[in-house]
């Protein structure tokens, strides 16, 4: 709604403010900075304050206004949620995190905060959507995902000075402990590895995606692996735009080389999908097939980095060589100072694996 100046005088001694001719608690800001004009209405909350008091509060208010124009600050009223997500995804990668996020959102956050102006949105209002989830029954997976959407949108607000502090902060979604404890590793990493073997035999394609899995490799790094990045003469491989946001380099296991030859490509995805020939979305029925032939529900690739890592500490594997070969960063606390040689490591570790696997190690 336009404001009508006309309903409002100016307060005494102060150029730029007026109070509403009829309603001691409407206010109009009105006032220039480096020739640019700015204009805003304000209304006291407290009613039951006398006309001297509410003055003394709008002038305060004024000051605030003015240091914020100064200092940067752009007038967010006008910025509900939806629209930060729309200015914040438009810069984005088209990527599968990009559409999770933006469905996770959708979901779970636009009907409740999406026309709230993002200066309006308090940590209780989204302390209230996790309740509200949490007795629906969804997992701390699942609610911890709202604030890995709405933590990078407040981020990005405050980076571009449209809010001062970040609703978000301070809370938090204790996910407990589901990581699966590996006994009798050596053992298990030889059932797996034999039942993938066994299993698709007669499918190059899909045994050497496993049997990267069992080289220590994220379902991201095997999915985008391109054959540019393969060096079949010098039997090594590069892992870029990996989860820490560097590139690593990898021996090729000695048993993956020969399957990857056999429908080898110049370039492209080495393990595209063979009806889009994008990076393939999942491996569910693969992977169900061979939960069954192995007897082993829980199966999955991210599961056979543990077996892969316990099998290896079984083998008394030191610590900065398991992380190598897992692609991490930093090993722990103690070791945080130690590099990380990810090609040595992975060298190490495929000779352990070669012993495991009775395959000839040249």
């Amino acid at each position: 709604m336009a404001i009508k100046t006309s309903d409002y005088a100016r307060v005494k001694n102060e150029a730029n403010l007026k109070i509403h001719k009829t309603d001691k608690t409407k206010f109009l800001f009105d006032f220039r900075i480096e020739g640019k004009r700015y204009r805003k209405a304000f209304k006291i909350k407290n009613t039951g304050w006398d006309k001297k008091t509410c003055i003394k509060e709008a002038k305060r208010q004024l000051q605030i206004y003015k240091d914020d124009i100064e200092a940067g600050y752009t007038s967010s009223d006008k910025i509900n949620l939806d629209r930060l997500k729309e200015l914040y995804f438009e810069n984005l990668k088209d990527t599968k995190w990009k559409t999770i996020k933006e469905g996770i959102y959708i979901r779970y956050i636009q009907n409740t905060l999406g026309k709230k102006s993002i200066k309006d949105i308090k940590p209780m209002q989204i302390e209230k959507i996790l309740k509200k989830m949490d007795k629906e029954g969804l997992s701390p997976r699942t609610q911890k995902s709202i604030l890995e959407v709405l933590k990078p949108l407040f981020k990005f607000a405050l980076q571009n000075k449209m809010i001062k502090e970040i609703p978000t902060t301070f809370i938090n979604v204790k996910i407990p402990n589901q990581k699966k404890i590996v006994t009798n590793a050596t053992e298990l990493f030889t059932r797996v590895h034999n039942g993938i073997v066994t299993l698709y035999k007669d499918d190059p394609f899909y045994q050497a995606l496993f049997l990267f899995g069992f080289s220590g490799r994220r379902k991201s790094e095997i999915l985008n692996l391109r054959w540019e990045n393969i060096d079949f003469t010098n039997s090594y491989y590069w892992i870029t735009n990996t989860k820490n946001d560097d590139n690593q380099r990898y021996p090729l296991p000695s048993n993956i080389k020969p399957l990857l030859l056999q429908f080898k490509e110049r370039q492209g995805l080495v393990f595209p999908s063979p009806t889009t020939g994008k990076p393939i979305v999942n491996i569910d029925r693969q992977m169900r097939r061979l939960k069954e032939h192995t007897g082993i529900d829980n199966l999955s690739l991210h599961y056979m980095r543990n077996i892969l890592v316990s099998m290896l500490a079984e083998h008394q594997t030191e610590a900065i060589t398991l992380s190598g070969i897992l692609g991490h960063k930093d090993v722990n606390t103690i070791n945080k100072y130690l590099s990380i040689n990810h090609f040595k490591s992975g060298t190490e570790g495929l000779k352990t694996i070669d012993k495991i696997i009775d395959v000839e190690v040249k």
